[in-house]
């Protein structure tokens, strides 16, 4: 229940960040590159490969990315 509680106020609180902060010069949205979709947000890189492979596993999607953020690793998949 905490960590869900925690989870949904990080996720607004950076939504709320990338929305109000400007993007750097010459800085493209990762998914502007393509027709890549975003997934999720994960603490650490060996999480977000995790995810990005068990996707794979299922079926899901058949390739995936982990992009660095700021502080958080983010997941592309091909759809």
């Amino acid at each position: 229940m905490i960590r869900s509680v925690f989870r949904a106020g990080a996720a607004a609180l950076a939504t709320t960040v990338l929305l109000c902060a400007p993007a750097p010069a010459g800085a493209t949205p990762r998914s502007a590159a393509g027709n890549d979709v975003y997934r999720d947000w994960y603490w650490t890189h060996s999480a977000c490969v995790a995810a990005g492979q068990g996707g794979i596993d299922r079926g899901h999607w058949e390739t995936y990315t982990c992009s660095e953020g700021d502080w958080l690793w983010h997941l592309w998949t091909n759809r």
